[in-house]
């Protein structure tokens, strides 16, 4: 065979194959002594296939994963936490409503190896299923509004959602709410989606099905805003011959910005007029001076008109 040349080529990939199989450790990883030893080890969080009547009942209390703790041939674990190529499983199929105390079962698990599902069993409690039609309550953290900012109002959307459970889970809802994960501040009215929070009057999540499971969330924001009175005083003195009789400003009132807490102990605004050398009947464009904390007006300038009588 040799001899031919197909021979030499069917030699060649053979010897090609070795030395590929080799410098890749292939034949190490196989048969090495740490892959056929015998060990102990735990694969976390692998799913729970509860087998219940779903179409009638309502299943509270079975946990979504567990732990299962294996032994064996290292190859064969590693193998079985890499493909989990195995389920487990809490039969409840021939169960009616009541509460039970069920063990797990692992099926499709190798026969070399031993397992034991952490815990052992589920305390579970089976309800006629009931759904029903909640409002949602939007819940945004005031932290979120910027300095200078507030919120004027928010909506969802959709406004319901749709819970399903047993009727002892329904009774517990105290709240419904959308709670946002967003932390950027806001300054301009924008929309978020917001995941679906049950719970008691205790706070406590409830364990119920939540359709839909996020809704939109509109947020209306707007600077912090106060409308003030403007009060004439007078600065300086008149001459001697002169009374002012009356001073009055082309605006009465002016809408200021800035921090709530700052605006609200705010009633009135004094605008200094200046009176010196003051002869008769005038108009003066007088600037605003704005209280400590207030970033804005919405206008600069008042027209003072100033009457005057002589003595």
């Amino acid at each position: 065979m040799l001899e031919s040349k197909w021979g030499l080529r069917f030699v060649a990939l053979i010897l090609a194959l070795l030395m590929f199989l080799s410098v890749n450790n292939v034949f190490g990883s196989l048969f090495s002594e740490n892959a056929l030893k015998s060990s102990d080890h735990v694969i976390e969080d692998v799913p729970v296939d509860t087998i219940y009547n779903t179409k009638e009942l309502y299943l509270s209390g079975a946990p979504k994963t567990v732990d299962v703790k294996v032994s064996g041939p290292q190859s064969t674990i590693l193998q079985a936490e890499k493909l989990l190529n195995f389920k487990v499983e809490l039969d409840l199929k021939n169960k009616s409503v009541g509460q039970y105390k069920e063990n797990f079962k692992i099926k499709g698990l190798s026969d070399e190896l031993k397992a034991t599902v952490v815990p052992k069993s589920a305390n579970v409690t089976l309800q006629d299923k009931v759904s029903k039609k909640y409002p949602i309550e939007a819940e945004i953290n005031q932290n979120r509004i910027a300095s200078g900012y507030e919120l004027v109002g928010e909506t969802v959307n959709p406004s319901q959602v749709t819970i399903t459970s047993g009727q002892e889970e329904l009774n517990k809802i105290a709240y419904v709410k959308a709670t946002l994960d967003e932390t950027k501040q806001l300054t301009d009215d924008t929309t978020e989606k917001a995941g679906i929070s049950v719970l008691d009057s205790n706070l406590n999540k409830l364990d119920v099905q939540i359709r839909p499971d996020t809704v939109n969330v509109n947020i209306k924001v707007a600077r912090s805003s106060k409308t003030v009175t403007l009060n004439p005083v007078t600065k300086g003195s008149a001459s001697k011959n002169i009374n002012i009789v009356d001073i009055t400003l082309d605006k009465t009132e002016v809408k200021i910005y800035g921090s709530r807490n700052v605006l609200d102990g705010i009633g009135s605004i004094d605008v200094p007029v200046d009176i010196s050398n003051v002869d008769g009947d005038t108009s003066k464009k007088v600037s605003l001076s704005l209280p400590d904390g207030v970033d804005e007006a919405e206008f600069k300038n008042v027209e003072a008109k100033i009457e005057t009588s002589k003595n």
